[in-house]
């Protein structure tokens, strides 16, 4: 087995499909879920949009679209049903500068004091349990870019663990609920421009990978919350309640009818609720559904997924890999499911591992759910997570803003997922940094730091 290898297309969910690759602001970059280090009790969820983010991107830096639903599911009894729908949308706001003149600049004197920032946002978060909503909160305010040295970036850490005072000054409280929302560095690592230039392998011409989405920032969306207002019974997480495993995804959603008007405005508020994006667990919609399908994929419903089951079935990267790699990747595993193929990544992917502890309690393939009327459980594609603490603890039982999934899902496509060895694509996270708290994911670079020499920073 080569221990250095190429990523071939995974860039975890950064531009995976024609449509939403036109998107950006709709774009779900890469999404998490995990139980809080510091608090066993909280569970975490994150979703990130606008991929491949400049920091120095003005004077219309990116942001969160007024005309998008950015939401995140859970399905906490294993039918392919979203059971509690997190929903968040956002007003965007200018002002008049401190002379009184409509401006053109994002800000005038330091951005961590909110009266010097004339594009301001704000959201609301709704919360739906089985069709019945409820606002949880409506005037949550995004955290501002951060511009530059000029402009007061001293209230960012980008090279810290813990939050700036600009990324603590907005993490929004919420009765038991926390709440982020705004610019984030971007915490996948692998090296995009090797990957895509006919699968340079690492030191194939004395040039090591690296992690070329570093300096790169994402828009981020965090929110944590007791595990017992995510349980399917509403009590701590155990093996004898049977309600320690759930599946989550997010997704972002466009009004199926928009009016383009002569005088520069837009009306997007006309027809129901399009889903353009979708992502739970990393990289599927790149290397395991092919281009064809990939924008019907984003637009799908977890309980549709058998449509793509022929895909998780026959690896096509596992054969690529052979090929070019010279790999031995397995065509076959059989994990005792009865479907043929590879059945060890329809566990990983569509059902739970029962080695990862991310298996529901008395799963069984289209079998009844206990205690739950005419339900059944199902292969869909979503991020399941042990919430007792007993399970793998890192991705893909749930994912972690650090975790190497490149690392893993090389590994877990040459049948090596729980046997313990490992397949790297030699990127680590050197130059990252993470927050030890809320919401985890580190300050954003500012736009002044000029990355150089595959955006390493100084």
């Amino acid at each position: 087995m080569l221990l250095s290898l190429v990523t071939l297309a995974f860039a975890s969910s950064h531009r995976e499909a024609p449509a939403i690759a036109l998107d950006p602001s709709a774009d779900l970059s890469d999404y998490y879920a995990f139980i809080d280090p510091n608090d066993s009790s909280k569970v975490v969820f994150i979703l990130n949009v606008n991929p491949l983010e400049a920091p120095g991107g003005g004077p219309n830096f990116n942001r969160f679209d007024d005309n998008v639903m950015y939401s995140i599911h859970v399905d906490n009894e294993g039918d392919g049903e979203e059971d509690i729908d997190f929903n968040f949308q956002f007003h965007t706001t200018y002002s008049k500068d401190a002379f009184g003149y409509d401006t053109f600049i994002y800000n005038i004197g330091d951005v961590a004091t909110p009266a010097n920032v004339y594009q301001q946002q704000t959201y609301s978060v709704t919360r739906v349990d089985d069709g019945v909503e409820s606002t949880i909160l409506s005037d949550g305010k995004v955290a501002p870019i951060n511009v530059g040295t000029q402009s007061g970036s001293g209230g960012y850490d980008p090279t810290g663990s813990t939050p700036g005072s600009i990324t603590a000054a907005n993490v929004q409280t919420s009765g038991a609920y926390k709440f982020f929302a705004g610019p984030r560095q971007d915490g996948f690592y692998v090296d995009l421009e090797r990957t895509f230039d006919l699968l340079n392998l690492a030191g194939a011409d004395g040039t090591p990978n690296q992690n070329t989405l570093l300096g790169y920032n994402v828009h981020s969306i965090a929110i944590e919350l007791p595990i017992t207002m995510v349980t399917k019974d509403g009590l701590a997480a155990t093996a004898g309640n049977k309600n320690r495993v759930i599946a989550s995804w997010a997704t972002t959603s466009r009004r199926a009818v928009t009016v383009r008007r002569s005088t520069g405005t837009d009306t997007a508020s006309r027809g129901g609720w399009v889903q353009v994006s979708r992502l739970g667990n990393p990289l599927v919609n790149e290397v395991v559904i092919p281009n064809p399908y990939k924008d019907v994929f984003n637009a799908s419903h977890p309980r549709d997924d058998l449509q793509f089951l022929p895909y998780v079935q026959t690896s096509l990267l596992g054969a690529y890999m052979n090929v070019v790699l010279g790999t031995s990747c397995p065509a076959t595993y059989d994990a005792g499911l009865g479907l043929g193929g590879r059945e060890d990544l329809i566990l990983a992917f569509l059902t739970g591992h029962p080695s990862l502890g991310t298996m529901p309690d008395d799963y069984a393939l289209g079998g009844a759910i206990p205690n739950e009327s005419g339900k059944t459980f199902g292969a869909f594609e979503a991020l399941r997570m042990n919430l007792d603490g007993s399970g793998f603890g890192q991705w893909p039982d749930g994912r972690n803003v650090q975790d190497d999934v490149v690392d893993t899902a090389l590994s877990a496509v040459c049948g090596l997922l729980v046997d313990g060895s490992a397949v790297s694509d030699g990127v680590d996270s050197t130059g990252l940094n993470y927050l030890s708290t809320f919401p985890f994911l580190g300050d954003p670079w500012a736009g002044d730091d000029h990355p150089t020499g595959g955006h390493t920073l100084p």
